[in-house]
């Protein structure tokens, strides 16, 4: 196969997967993630089965692949400078603005009626966005099972409820104004990261 050839068919296939990610957008933002089926969505994107089967193995590989495709896309560079802030909430930025492209299937799947990997996915790449912003500042790895990952944690959820918040409510401010709000959030991480600290011991088993 010649290189022309095999630019050909990556067109194509990129082509072939819009078609079938914007199907499932808007199914999903007709009528929900959980009523929808993958007829549904072959029949939306004017393709048939054996196609879809071609790229996904059922609807919720086509979920989760899309958000690959979404976050891979957003956080292409995951290096980041700590004197340069802008650097620090550029992928923020670029993901609230996704998600403001997109507010009501996210406010579907960010929802109880949607699908939990959608928030946990967003919610690994806000923690992996804290993490290296902590890594960066304090010039330490963040260790399994410390507090700083349990603080990390706690950001990461907090800012995945904030981004919730946002489109729930129409998004009543700017995604550089919500993204300074969540780098807050790691600054907070930061600053206790920077003081000894241990988890809390385990109560004694007295009776």
């Amino acid at each position: 196969m010649t290189t022309q050839q095999q630019n050909t068919d990556d067109s194509r296939v990129r082509r072939t997967r819009k078609i079938i990610q914007e199907a499932l957008i808007n199914l999903t933002v007709e009528k929900g993630y959980n009523r929808i089926s993958v007829q549904n969505i072959v029949d939306r994107a004017g393709i048939n089965r054996s196609t879809y089967y071609r790229h996904y193995l059922d609807k919720d590989d086509l979920l989760s692949k899309y958000m690959d495709d979404v976050t891979g896309v957003i956080f292409q560079n995951d290096e980041i400078d700590e004197e340069d802030q802008e650097g620090i909430l550029s992928g923020l930025i670029k993901l609230l603005n996704h998600i403001q492209t997109f507010s009501e299937f996210y406010r579907i799947m960010l929802s109880t009626d949607g699908h939990p990997l959608v928030s946990e996915r967003l919610r690994q790449k806000v923690e992996n966005r804290f993490r290296i912003h902590v890594t960066e500042i304090t010039k330490t790895q963040c260790k399994k099972g410390s507090v700083i990952e349990l603080q990390l944690r706690s950001m990461s959820g907090a800012g995945i409820g904030a981004i919730l918040w946002w489109v729930e409510n129409n998004i009543p401010c700017t995604a550089e104004e919500l993204a300074v709000w969540i780098g807050q959030l790691s600054a907070v991480a930061v600053a206790q990261a920077m003081q000894p600290s241990s988890l809390p011991s385990k109560p004694n088993d007295q009776f």
